[in-house]
């Protein structure tokens, strides 16, 4: 449901890079602002939720798991991915490409349509965290293959450019339906069930960072740098990526020996 919104804002900000007045650009704003306020009335309108009785024992005891934080902090790299699509590309097509402007609005579409409709048949077989740590490893090759491929679309003629920029979206998209799988399957199955709402607020702090400090992360390597700093960021992925598989391990580990005590604690 994000990628089909995404999809439609993304038709709407390809018009306002188009036309490239100040007025586009405030009505594309406003236009925002007024989505905001429509999802907050239909969130006035959900029922409340009875929350589930708690277990006595330590509270915040997510943040003393530090496997599962080393898990959120890993998963925070990799969703800088995210803001390659948003931020990176569209300043990379517009200040160091030949492609047309249009085409930013095409890189969206691209992305948001191959992930409506593959990413529950992307999902299927991501049923474990073995699988997760797996997803996460293909994720950040992908993800360095597309960075290659973008840093090799500037100085291109414009037809070459664009055909580069959407091959490489098209890899980048698979590396993110790959990491999205991932990060939903461990981070529910490596949580206890009385305590998953906490344990999930403490994963998506993970991509919270990402969301605060990507752009300035990607626009200092990848735009201000340029081409040495796409290569940089595309081995920040794979690394990460690299390295999920064993921090899965370790996770599982600690939730086999945490088990015994949460059973005790409940009794």
């Amino acid at each position: 449901m994000t990628n089909v919104g995404i999809s439609l804002g993304a038709l709407l900000a390809g018009w306002a890079v188009q036309i490239g007045t100040l007025t586009a650009y405030q009505l594309l704003v406003v236009g925002n602002a007024i989505a905001f306020a429509a999802s907050a009335a239909i969130l006035l309108l959900l029922p409340p939720v009875t929350p589930e009785p708690a277990v006595h024992g330590p509270r915040w005891i997510a943040l003393r798991d530090r496997p599962y934080l080393l898990l959120t902090v890993l998963d925070g790299i990799m969703a800088i991915q995210f803001k390659v699509l948003t931020v990176a590309i569209p300043l990379w097509l517009v200040m160091a490409t030949t492609a047309p402007h249009w085409l930013v609005s095409g890189t969206m579409l691209v992305n948001t349509v191959i992930v409506i409709a593959f990413q529950v048949r992307a999902s299927r077989h991501i049923d474990s965290p073995a699988a997760g740590g797996g997803a996460y490893r293909r994720s950040g090759v992908a993800f360095l293959i597309s960075c290659a491929l973008i840093s090799m679309s500037a100085g291109m003629p414009a037809r070459a450019a664009a055909t580069l920029l959407m091959t490489a979206v098209v890899i980048h998209t698979l590396g993110e339906l790959w990491h999205s799988a991932a990060g939903f399957e461990v981070s529910f199955a490596l949580a206890p069930e009385h305590a998953t709402g906490q344990y999930l607020g403490v994963f998506g702090l993970g991509a919270g960072l990402a969301e605060a400090l990507g752009p300035g992360l990607l626009i200092a390597l990848c735009i201000t740098w340029g081409r040495p700093g796409w290569f940089v960021v595309g081995a920040l992925f794979a690394l990460t990526g690299l390295a999920a598989p064993f921090a899965v391990r370790w996770a599982r580990r600690h939730q086999h020996t945490r088990q015994p005590h949460l059973e005790a604690a409940a009794a």
